[in-house]
């Protein structure tokens, strides 16, 4: 039976990004809750923080999402909105559930019966896709691609082939770390005339969003998208 409580998606802000990003419900909200679920509890310890949490950090519980997986876990938290306690799924940054855990906790609560209420707030895939300047009607996600090189590799083709006979912008993300491998396989493997657009750093002080067809991309200095959290999107 569902109980009265709610399990808010809150969005925090991107790298890099200040609460600025955030919106007046969603901070409200985080206010009013005193129990979170977190892809990184650290993280979001300091953000409850940032936004000037009414509660000490004593009154705060805060668990790992990966501990849902244990069935204690999972049930005392159960029983707790049966109890009709509120709480908030935070991501790393941005939005929870988009290219980021928490969609398989929402589908078990929406099964349960209990209620789940997305906020408004940041996201990385559609904040970079207003400013490239590419198709915004008909768009596919891929998430993150391969870590490994000859698979990231052959992705990549598959990703320019789409992205050249649906005229789909295709879309894909990036850890800071691996975007070097990333734009050294993708400017050997996708047509020269296609466009790519990177957004680095959105919303951050450093932020850089540049679109440009592959063979200028080869002219390019690099250095403001190295080690930065990017979105990649292809374009015909």
């Amino acid at each position: 039976m569902s109980s009265k409580a709610c399990l808010y998606l809150i969005p925090v802000p991107l790298s890099g990004a200040g609460i600025g990003q955030m919106s007046t419900e969603a901070i409200a909200t985080a206010h009013r809750l005193n129990f979170f679920i977190s892809e990184r509890p650290k993280t979001s310890r300091k953000w409850i923080k940032d936004i000037g949490h009414p509660l000490p950090q004593s009154q705060i519980t805060v668990i790992d999402i990966a501990d849902i997986s244990d069935n204690v876990v999972f049930n005392n938290m159960v029983q707790l909105l049966g109890a009709d306690t509120d709480m908030g799924l935070l991501s790393e940054a941005g939005m929870p559930c988009i290219a980021d855990p928490g969609y398989e906790l929402v589908a078990q609560l929406s099964q349960l019966g209990h209620k789940v209420k997305p906020l408004s707030g940041p996201n990385s895939m559609m904040m970079a896709l207003m400013a490239s300047g590419m198709p915004g009607q008909n768009f596919t996600f891929h998430g993150y691609l391969s870590a490994k090189k000859e698979e990231l590799r052959e992705e990549l083709i598959k990703i320019s082939k789409a992205a050249k006979s649906t005229g789909f912008t295709q879309i894909f993300m990036e850890t800071p770390y691996r975007n070097k491998q990333v734009f050294s396989t993708l400017l050997s493997v996708s047509p020269q005339e296609m466009k790519l657009c990177v957004a680095a750093s959105i919303g951050a002080p450093n932020e850089a969003i540049l679109t440009s067809k592959i063979k200028e991309w080869r002219k390019l200095d690099l250095n403001s998208f190295i080690d930065h959290p990017a979105i990649f999107l292809l374009g015909a």
